[in-house]
Formats: structure tokens, C-alpha cells, sequence
């Protein structure tokens, strides 16, 4: 039975609801039906479209004229559309998302009028960068009116045969997002007609990815065309239908909604100016006074929460007090770097509690968030105007690199030091990364690693001092005096403050506590907890839907789950909004060790590694992320042996999200590598037309020169000559442009070390550390010091093998060599 459209508009909830707009939702504000448009290019190519499907006669208008006529003679009946009527109010509520089959761009003129965020998606090489957590997504499964190949772009608009072949990939991946989303929200289908032949299909699809996702939630038709017969045959198959326009529908959810919206805004609290930041951040003020009733998670390897920092179960580390003065003083950004476990979040949560004491505002950026630094820039304007100051952690600054340089580099342009950053990152995916030079410039690199003698003892007297940590204590290691705590952890554990947590709480090697824990979970549950633990060792941003897909596990299965995996799996928020719900071990160590008993195989990890890679949902922000992690220098894809395997899945990464560049980046290094130059030029070249240029392909492309002519045989030596000439060259027109960078001096410096060994010349060594030392001086990078210190023993090996040229003696503005 049909519901009156009032009674839809007061059951739905925006925040959980999808919208799926047909043409029919358009035609109010001006834009023209199917029919119109194939009218007239009919009347164009003077041709019946009787018989015809409209992608079957675009195809012979593009055959008789061309695609550039076919996309003119569409775009002229969109041009100058307003959104006009009830579409105009689309913009007033906090969808979940939108879909529409339409190319017209009036959803986004209307929020473009009330000057509302929107993240538009109208093919592939859209699915990258991340969403704001107050954009609304709009996903265009046709492509959108501006953009198309006939203009250059990569986006086309779907109007032949040939289109919708070549975008069924792009339109897969909407439809993946869609059943997720239905697993957490309803539909509301607006603009479609009980005649229209796209309806039966639109309808079926949609029923058949809610039930494929297991959801309980429901899928509204609103029909602006009424037809209680046809209406009852959509109703059997379980959706609901109303009738009405557009219009309609915008007036009943106008009547439907609060007529005022409550906004909650503190005086002392400077980031409730700034709403779009609250879902990406943790006040530490409002976080630390909350109970503490989850303190033995942190001897488990979780890091230590701000209620038990306040409530004095951590111990203090040597070198907090000396860091928060710094930060308290002239020095604006702190990075803590250190192996995984080393307790580097909860130093830094204790530092940022130590500026709050006197009087700093705190916050933390939530990891799994991309980060806002221009409206980070303004919080630090506003901190400046009202003569206040603040502490940002950055916690796993790595995940989001280019947006912290980005924040850092306007903090120090604005002179304004009223906000302090503070960030944490593993070695490992810090050191291969660019950073700003001003993290070193106007800030300290603080390298966390074992537990001095202070910090042991501070352990064992907080043990010793507290009882409801006394009570986690081990029986074995509760049997000797203090000094023998202290000398077998020092001795048994080296220091390493994780290890000597597992130490003092169970007695057992490291390795059998972790298996064993394993050995112990019920076989119906050790799968999916071995399978979770290697996503995360891979680099994976686990979550809900991704393990649903990977695994083959069912919805209604996952609150099971966590119930038998309590104390070993959390499931955390990633994105409220989305319904994006993380789930991770307690530490990644422990994922490391499973990973590496549970799947020795490498064919195993390669097996996982193709299964996870063609599961991922770019249209995720979460899910772009895991490409990139799965990018990194020592974990993902690096975990799989062979090369061309590894260049496989990256090609997959590519084929889904065409615009992120670190699976590009990656591509063309291990072609590089494998000596295939051809295809790294080939894909240099693609990566230019499609992206244009970065630092990173800027300097695989005088890598690519380097190599060639390293690795080239036979050459007569004027040939090998003009290749080191041309690496050479690039190496100093990218050093000009990226002076200070690590990547940049160590490139530069492989150039001149190839060059001295086959001509002996010194000219090109002193020019090495001439810049070398330059931007030592400049930005004081502890790895710029290193790249020098490298280049200094390579270069004690180079001396000694006999040269293949002579060179004359030359001005050192002088780069070409010389062959005598």
C-alpha cells in the first residue's frame, strides 16, 4: 500500500538517508527529458529515433557527425539550468549521500548557493585525495556536463554504447559503495516515472545490493506520476512507495524538521568556532576528564588513554619534562619518532596534558581523518587574535604528510607560533617521506627507543605503588625483590618498553604469550582474527565492510564476532557519517607476530594481498588510505618477493584510482629497478598527461637517465658521456627547484658519484658537498647529514676502481664531460 508523501518526509532521517535522483528531478528547474535531448539530435542528423535506446542513437550521432557535436548538442539544452522550487532546499540537510543518473550540475549550484561543502565523483580519477567531514558526497553514475574526453578530461559524460562500456568499472565501484551504504541507511529514488524503462532496472539493482548487504533498512520511491497498479507490483518486492514531485517532497521535509536547530557554542573553547573540525578531533580537556576504567588495555600495548594519564597510571619518561619546556618555549613543532610500541602516543599525550596545565588549549586530529590545515591555520589565527595558545597531536603523522607540511609551512610563513604541533610516526614510515624543512627549522626531532634506568625504575615504583596495576602483576615476577625486577628487565627485556610490560605481566618469551593467546580462541574465530591481523602487519585500514567483503562474513555476524574476539579486537569510529567502523588488534606488534607464524607462506600473503586489493571501494577515504599504506617502503607490497607480482597489484591500485600517485610512484620505481626502462618511460609519460609532474616522478625520471646509462653495455663513450651529461643536467634543475629535500641531495649526490667513477674528477664530489652542507646549515635534517655521511663512504669505495675517462680541468659551472 502507498504512504502519503508526508509520511515518508517524517520517517526518514537525513544524516541515514541516500538519495537516487532521476531526470525527473531536474525537469522542474528548467532541464530537459531523454526525450527532449534525443529530439534533438534527431532533428541534427534528420533521423527517426524510433527503435532506438538513447545510447544506441548517440552512438549513431557520434558515427554520422561526431563526439564533439554529441556532447555540444547535450550541453546546449543544460546551459544557464537554476535550480529552482523544492530542489533548491536539497542543500538545508545532512545527507547521507547522493547519487544521480543525471549530467546537469544543479545539485551542486544549490549547494554552491548556501555555500555548502560537496565532494563531486564522476569517474575514476575522482577517488582520491579525502572527503571533509562535512562534505556531502554526490556520486554521478553518467558523468556530469562539464567534463568530458572531447575537453580533455578524463571524466566523459555517458551517452553512446562505448561510454557505458568504458565506464562500467567506475559505475561498479558507485554501485559497491551503494550496498554498503544501504547496510546503514535508506533510499529515497526521486525524478523517475512508472513509464520510464531505466526504473525496472534501477529498482532491481537496488534490491538486490540491499539484500546482498543483509539490511534491514528501507528503499522509498517517490513517483511523480501516479499508477496505483504498477506501483503495487514495485511494492511486492519490498519497497515503499509515495507520490509526488520534487517539490513535493522538499515541502513535506520542511515541515517535517525542527524549525530551529540547536548550536552549541562555549566561550573558552576556540574549536567550537569551527564545526567542520569536530568530527576529526578530541578535545583532550572534555577527553581527560572521563573516568578511567579501561587502564590495563595499555599494559596489553594499547597506548595510555588522557583519563589514566590524569589519573597517574602511567609513568613518566625521561625526557617529557625537557620537551614541554621546549614546546613551552621558542621551538613550535615536536616530532617523536621510535619503533612500534616504543610508547611514543603516550609520551606525546602526556606532553600535550603537561601544556594544558598551564593554560594551552589541547586537541587531538583522530589518525583515520584526512586533516584540515587551512582551517587549522585559522584556529591558530583565532588562538593569536584572542592571545592564547594551543597543542595539536598529530598522532601516525605519516597516514597524512602533505597536509601536516602544509600547516606546518603556513604556520611558520604567518609567524604565528600560538599553535604547537606535537606528531608521533614508526622510523620506518617517516624517514622515506618528504617533510617540510621547517619541522627541523623551527622544531625537534625526538628519537624514542629503549627504557633508560630512570624509566625502569619509575615502572616498577608505579607497580609497586598501585594497586589495581599490582593486581595485573605476574605471580613469577611478584616474587623477587625490587632490584631483581629491575636488573632481570634490564637484562631479560634490553629495555624495550613493551616487552618489559609483557615481562612484568606474564612470564613467558615474548612470541609463546602471543601464541598462545591464539591457541585459546575458539577455531570458529582464529581465522577471522589471523586473517585481521595480517591486514593490519600488510598496512590495511581494517574496517566493518572491508572485512565483510574480504572475508565473506555476513553483517548480522560481526556484534558475534567481537563478542568472542573481546580483549584481542576493537572496533573504533572512522567516520560517524559514513558509518565507517574500524576494527584493530591491540598492537601491532602482536599483528606482526601472527601475521608471521599464521602466513609463512608468501604465496599466502600474495593470495591476500590480490584479494584485498580488488575488494577496495575507492569511493572510501579509509580505503585510499589503505592503497597508500600498502604502498609503503617495508610493509604491503614490499611483504611479496617477486617484482612483477608486486607490479601487478599495483596496476590493480592504478585501475581503481587513477589519480592517487603513490601506486604510480611505486610502478615506476620497481620498472626502474627491473632495468624495464621503456615501460617506466611509458609510464612516466602517462603519469605527466594525466597528473602532470611531482617531486617523486621528477626524480624517477633522472633516475631513469642514470640508470640507462649505467646499465647500458657496448656504449661508445661519447654515448655513455651524453647520458651521465643528461642525468646530470635534470639532477640540477631539480635541485634548484627542490633544494633541501633528502630525496632530492641523495639523487644528485648517486649522479656525481657515476660521473666521478669513470672520470676521476673531483669537480663534481666538491659540488655534492657543497649543497649538501648548504642545506645541512639551512634546515639542520638529522637525514641530510646522513645523506653526506653516505656519499662520503661510497665515495672511499669509488677512489679506489680505475677511471674510463680523462678529464681536463674545468670551471665548476661546467657540467658536460669531457673525453679525451
Amino acid at each position: 500500500m502507498t504512504i502519503p508523501i508526508s509520511s515518508l518526509a517524517k520517517q526518514i532521517d537525513p544524516e541515514n538517508t541516500i538519495l537516487l535522483f532521476g531526470a525527473g528531478a531536474s525537469i522542474p528547474s528548467g532541464a530537459p527529458s531523454v526525450a527532449d535531448i534525443v529530439g534533438d539530435l534527431s532533428g541534427i542528423i534528420n533521423e527517426s529515433p524510433q527503435g532506438y535506446g538513447f545510447d544506441e542513437f548517440c552512438s549513431l550521432f557520434e558515427m554520422k557527425r561526431s563526439r564533439r557535436e554529441l556532447v555540444s548538442a547535450v550541453r546546449k539544452r543544460l546551459k544557464n539550468l537554476r535550480p529552482t522550487g523544492g530542489l533548491v532546499n536539497i542543500a538545508d540537510y545532512d545527507w547521507k549521500a547522493i547519487f544521480t543518473t543525471n549530467y546537469d550540475d544543479l545539485i551542486e549550484k544549490c549547494y554552491l548557493k548556501k555555500d555548502r561543502p560537496i565532494r563531486v565523483f564522476s569517474s575514476n580519477f575522482d577517488f582520491g585525495g579525502s572527503t571533509p567531514p562535512d562534505a556531502t558526497s554526490i556520486f554521478k553514475l553518467h558523468g556530469t556536463v562539464g567534463h568530458d574526453v572531447v575537453d580533455g578530461h578524463n571524466s566523459r559524460m555517458v551517452l553512446t554504447s562505448e561510454d557505458n562500456e568504458l565506464v562500467d568499472d567506475y559505475r561498479e565501484r558507485l554501485f559497491d559503495r551503494l550496498k554498503n551504504d544501504l547496510g546503514y541507511a535508506d533510499l529515497v529514488i526521486v525524478g523517475y516515472s512508472l513509464s520510464d524503462p531505466d526504473l525496472k532496472s534501477i529498482i532491481q539493482r537496488a534490491v538486490r545490493l540491499r539484500k546482498e548487504s543483509l539490511s534491514s533498512q528501507n528503499i522509498y520511491l517517490l513517483l511523480y506520476s501516479k499508477d496505483e497498479n504498477r506501483a503495487q507490483l514495485f511494492e511486492k518486492q519490498g519497497v515503499r512507495i509515495a507520490f509526488g514531485g520534487v517539490d513535493d517532497f522538499f515541502l513535506e521535509m520542511s515541515k517535517a524538521s525542527p524549525s530551529e536547530r540547536k548550536v552549541l557554542t562555549l566561550d573558552d573553547d576556540i574549536l567550537s568556532e569551527f564545526p567542520s573540525l569536530t568530527p576529526t578531533t578530541t578535545d583532550v580537556v572534555h577527553e581527560a576528564q572521563k573516568p578511567s576504567d579501561s587502564f590495563s588495555a595499555m599494559y596489553a600495548g594499547s597506548p595510555a588513554q588522557y583519563p589514566e594519564i590524569r589519573a597517574g597510571l602511567t609513568f613518566d619518561r625521561s625526557v617529557r619534562g625537557d620537551l614541554k619546556s621546549m614546546l613551552f618555549g621558542e621551538k613550535q613543532f615536536l616530532t617523536v619518532l621510535g619503533a612500534s610500541g616504543v610508547g611514543k602516543t603516550t609520551l606525546a599525550r602526556q606532553v600535550v596534558l603537561s601544556l594544558i596545565d598551564d593554560d594551552f588549549q589541547g586537541w587531538e586530529h583522530h589518525p583515520t581523518r584526512a586533516l584540515d590545515s587551512e582551517k587549522w591555520r585559522s584556529v591558530a589565527e583565532r588562538l593569536k587574535g584572542a592571545s592564547k595558545h594551543g597543542v595539536l597531536l598529530l598522532d601516525d603523522a605519516h597516514l597524512y604528510l602533505p597536509e601536516v607540511n602544509s600547516l606546518v609551512d603556513m604556520l611558520v610563513a604567518d609567524e604565528n607560533q600560538h599553535l604547537k604541533l606535537i606528531l608521533t610516526s614508526a622510523n620506518n614510515h617517516w624517514k622515506p617521506r618528504l617533510k617540510s624543512p621547517n619541522l627541523t627549522k623551527s622544531g625537534k626531532l625526538q628519537q624514542l627507543s629503549k627504557l633508560d634506568s630512570n624509566e625502569i625504575a619509575g615502572l616498577l615504583n608505579l607497580i609497586q605503588s598501585n594497586a589495581r596495576i599490582a593486581k595485573l602483576v605476574d605471580k613469577s615476577f611478584k616474587g623477587f625483590a625490587y632490584q631483581e625486577r629491575k636488573r632481570r628487565l634490564t637484562e631479560r627485556c634490553n629495555r624495550d618498553f613493551f616487552v618489559c610490560l609483557k615481562n612484568i605481566f606474564a612470564n613467558d618469551s615474548f612470541d609463546n604469550i602471543v601464541l598462545r593467546e591464539f591457541s585459546e580462541i575458539s577455531e570458529d574465530y582464529q581465522g577471522i582474527y589471523k586473517y585481521l591481523c595480517a591486514l593490519e602487519s600488510l598496512g590495511v585500514m581494517v574496517h566493518r565492510q572491508l572485512l565483510i567483503r574480504v572475508l565473506n562474513i555476513h553483517a548480522q555476524d560481526l556484534g558475534r564476532i567481537l563478542e568472542n574476539l573481546d580483549g584481542l579486537v576493537e572496533e573504533f569510529v572512522i567516520d560517524r557519517r559514513g558509518s565507517v567502523f574500524g576494527w584493530r588488534g591491540r598492537h601491532p606488534v602482536i599483528s606482526d607476530i601472527i601475521t608471521q607464524y599464521k602466513f609463512s607462506d608468501a604465496d599466502d600473503i600474495l593470495k591476500l594481498m590480490r584479494r584485498v586489493v580488488g575488494q577496495l571501494s575507492p569511493s572510501y577515504d579509509v580505503e585510499i588510505t589503505t592503497m597508500r599504506q600498502l604502498c609503503s617502503t617495508d610493509s604491503g607490497i614490499r611483504r611479496i618477493q617477486d617484482v612483477g607480482d608486486q607490479n601487478e597489484i599495483l596496476r590493480m591500485m592504478i585501475s581503481a584510482a587513477p589519480m592517487e600517485r603513490v601506486p604510480r610512484h611505486r610502478l615506476i620505481a620497481n620498472l626502474i629497478r627491473q632495468g624495464a626502462f621503456n615501460d617506466a618511460d611509458t609510464e612516466i609519460r602517462v603519469f605527466e598527461n594525466d597528473l602532470r609532474l611531482d617531486g617523486p616522478v621528477r626524480r624517477h625520471k633522472v633516475r631513469l637517465i642514470l640508470e640507462r646509462a649505467i646499465s647500458s653495455t657496448g656504449l661508445m663513450p661519447d654515448d655513455k658521456a651524453k647520458l651521465l651529461n643528461d642525468a646530470h643536467d635534470a639532477a640540477v634543475a631539480l635541485l634548484e627547484k627542490f633544494p633541501n629535500t633528502p630525496h632530492t641531495l641523495r639523487l644528485f649526490s648517486d649522479v656525481c658519484l657515476e660521473i666521478f667513477k669513470v672520470t676521476a674528477d673531483y669537480t663534481y664530489v666538491d659540488a655534492v658537498r657543497t649543497v649538501i652542507k648548504r642545506a645541512e646549515n639551512e634546515t639542520g635534517d638529522p637525514e641530510v647529514t646522513q645523506a653526506l655521511i653516505a656519499f662520503e663512504r661510497r665515495l672511499t669505495r669509488a677512489a679506489e676502481i680505475k677511471p674510463e675517462f680523462v678529464t681536463e680541468e674545468r670551471d665548476t659551472a661546467d657540467h658536460d664531460i669531457d673525453i679525451e
